[in-house]
């Protein structure tokens, strides 16, 4: 059979992923190739979000994605790695093969991705190169001279040695791949990245996979349907621009969904007919059941958690995170993820749902705090990850399961039983103990035996809705459902305080 031949076309620039273990100096090369000063912004010197940039090498053009190295990221690295020619995997040459080093070798093999190996930090004089290489063969990544072909580069970040070989060996391994780049008849984007910016809205990072894409054109989700129109689009120096091409890192705004870590964007100058495929990361809060609460099995302890994040990527990372932690009768609950700053609905919520707020990269005005503090609400604020992981794992290990206890506000006797026209039932009452509230919950007894529980819908006195009513005084109360009560019966208005 022939060899089906393949039209020559030119090569977009290549996309480049850089990974490897957390504080191995992947933000450090990137930063010596970019001249700019990256690892000075990142929190504690630690990569937390996936960022892309676009570097221009003595007129050539490649895309570098850099990838948070913690393992709380390895969802994230997996989706960096979506749309790359090569993985440089950076190891500091004074430390050697570490857990994530080895979480990215396993990536880079499931993948068959094309690697370089880095060796960082040679300048140090603690330098095992020698030994290193011995053990990336025990991992199966077999080295030029080693019994391989898996090129490397010995380069410091900080000392400038080795950068400028570095790319061009990114080059050369790049023009050696096999496969020629043929675009595809659909234009799409993959996302990186996703966050809410106060005033621009929903932004997502991305790469352009094929096509050119414009400022104006519809765009549409693999996952969600139609998204909208493209508003603004702007390069890795988050300057404007009106169109990009193939490989280039842009931020994307005018979406009206957000977009998950690794989703397709399909862009169009005319209207397209895609069906959404799955629902969104950022969940809706869930209808809270009150009974619920009083149903959970008293052995099992649960910490009820509100996270908000920057970025989807992050929210993604936390959430994986924290369903790993394993811990003997104690279940941590994500009641609720969502992306932007700490909201006054999240303080309410957190209140109905007796939850913890818990956010990242995000921020709660002073405002917000005070109130948090006036409703007893634990508020939480990191921007180091494994320090929010940690603090949750401690919270859940010591959580003390509540009590709950009923309180009762007041206490009223049924004088009478009306039925109205609509076939509602109105009690009325006259409060001789404490006071009935609106909207509280309620018992009727009947000698000291209840016939009825439930929540007390509506209060009247004088034919005027009222929130509460004294001792003393006259009113009628409806109750949220139907019931054979009589005069005589007793109405209890209580709430339920946890202890």
């Amino acid at each position: 059979m022939s060899k089906k031949v393949k039209e020559i076309q030119l090569r977009r620039p290549p996309v480049i992923t850089i990974m490897g273990h957390v504080d191995h100096g992947k933000t450090s090369i990137l930063d010596a190739i970019k001249g700019s000063d990256v690892v000075a912004k990142e929190a504690g010197g630690i990569t937390q979000n996936i960022t892309a940039f676009d570097i221009n090498f003595k007129g050539r053009h490649l895309t570098l994605i850099d990838t948070p190295g913690h393992e709380l990221f390895s969802n994230m690295r997996k989706s960096g790695v979506l749309m790359t020619d090569l993985v440089l995997l950076i190891i500091a040459v004074d430390d050697g093969i570490m857990p994530q080093t080895r979480e990215v070798i396993q990536i880079i093999k499931d993948n068959n991705l094309k690697t370089i190996v880095v060796f960082n930090k040679i300048d140090l004089p603690s330098n095992n190169i020698t030994k290193i290489k011995s053990d990336l063969a025990r991992e199966g990544i077999l080295l030029e001279g080693y019994g391989g072909d898996i090129p490397f580069q010995e380069v410091s970040a900080r000392s400038k040695i080795g950068i400028d070989d570095l790319i061009d060996l990114i080059f050369l391994q790049y023009d050696l791949l096999e496969d020629i780049y043929t675009p595809e008849n659909t234009n799409s984007l993959v996302v990186l990245e996703s966050y809410k910016d106060a005033h621009v809205g929903n932004i997502s990072l991305c790469i352009v996979q094929n096509g050119e894409v414009n400022v104006g054109e519809y765009i549409y989700s693999l996952q969600k349907g139609e998204l909208g129109k493209i508003r603004s689009l702007k390069n890795d120096k988050m300057e404007s621009i009106k169109e990009a091409t193939e490989s280039a890192p842009i931020y994307l705004s005018g979406q009206k969904d957000f977009l998950n870590v690794g989703d397709t964007i399909i862009f169009s100058k005319s209207k397209l007919n895609i069906e959404p495929q799955q629902t969104n990361l950022i969940e809706q809060i869930d209808e809270f059941n009150e009974e619920d609460l009083f149903a959970e099995k008293s052995e099992v302890k649960k910490l009820s958690i509100i996270l908000k994040s920057d970025t989807v990527g992050s929210l993604e990372a936390i959430v994986s995170a924290l369903e790993s932690i394993e811990l003997n009768n104690i279940n941590i609950d994500i009641f609720k993820k969502d992306l932007g700053d700490i909201s006054e609905e999240d303080l309410n919520t957190a209140k109905d749902t007796h939850s913890i707020i818990i956010g990242f990269n995000i921020k709660a005005s002073p405002r917000i705090k005070k109130i948090a503090q006036s409703m007893h609400i634990v508020l939480m604020i990191y921007d180091i990850l494994y320090r929010l992981v940690e603090d949750v794992k401690d919270a859940a290990e010591s959580l003390i399961p509540p009590e709950y206890i009923e309180i009762d506000n007041g206490r009223a006797e049924i004088k009478q039983v009306i039925t109205l026209s609509n076939k509602s039932i109105v009690l009325g009452s006259l409060v001789f103990e404490g006071k009935i509230l609106n909207s509280s919950k309620c018992k009727i007894l009947r000698k000291d035996e209840v016939i009825f529980e439930g929540k007390i819908t509506s209060l009247k006195h004088l034919k005027n809705e009222v929130k509460e009513v004294a001792t003393g005084t006259e009113c009628g109360i409806i109750v949220s459902h139907s019931i054979d009560a009589m005069e005589g019966d007793i109405i209890v208005s209580y709430i339920v305080d946890k202890v």
